[in-house]
């Protein structure tokens, strides 16, 4: 295939891994652990298609595509990801992406659906009818509430009462079909509404 791809995964093995199994599939395929060297490298080349990771260390493979495209807005991004949250996927097509595919693909399906991509066509998940879509206040206070902030504190921060903050957690509730707010945090989490931040 006359395809030229680079990847950036902070996964070696998968990266290694991918990178034999393409080969002699595409004409040009090339690995990088980092997305520190990726600017310099777009300058030289850009590839037909660009392999982001999501969680990369310290970087956040969303950021990278966004600063990527402000330079090559006409670049075809394929996020890779081992999550597959809805969220994810939401964000993606915000920013501009033109595919969302889980790690756990067949070899045979990665090369067909980024073949797909080269030619015009967007791959992501189809999104059942059932997804939950929260307001923007609802994933606010949601986040805070998974960061241990009781309601007061919740409203406090968002300059809004006390009561305010138990409706939406009540229509968040409604909306995830659970009865506390631990269940709600959790279904959060599941659906990458929510991010944890573990500190040390």
């Amino acid at each position: 295939m006359n395809m030229h791809i680079i990847l950036v995964d902070d996964h070696k093995l998968f990266a290694k891994s991918l990178e034999i199994s393409l080969k002699g599939q595409v004409d040009k395929f090339e690995v990088y652990t980092s997305p520190e060297q990726l600017s310099k490298v777009l300058e030289s080349r850009v590839p037909d298609i660009l392999l982001l990771d999501i969680h990369m260390g310290d970087y956040n493979g969303f950021d990278v595509a966004r600063e990527v495209l402000e330079s090559y807005a006409d670049l075809k991004i394929i996020f890779l990801s081992g999550y597959d949250l809805v969220e994810y996927h939401n964000r993606a097509i915000e920013i501009g992406a033109k595919g969302f595919i889980h790690k756990n693909i067949s070899l045979h399906d990665l090369v067909d659906q980024i073949e797909r991509v080269r030619s015009g066509g967007m791959i992501f998940p189809r999104s059942s009818s059932d997804i939950v879509q929260l307001t923007a206040r609802e994933k606010e206070v949601l986040q805070l509430m998974a960061e241990g902030l009781r309601q007061q504190d919740v409203a406090d921060r968002l300059f809004i009462s006390r009561r305010t903050v138990n409706n939406h957690i009540q229509m968040i509730n409604e909306k995830f079909h659970v009865n506390s707010t631990v269940s709600a945090i959790v279904k959060g989490i599941e659906l990458g509404i929510v991010t944890l931040n573990f500190r040390t």
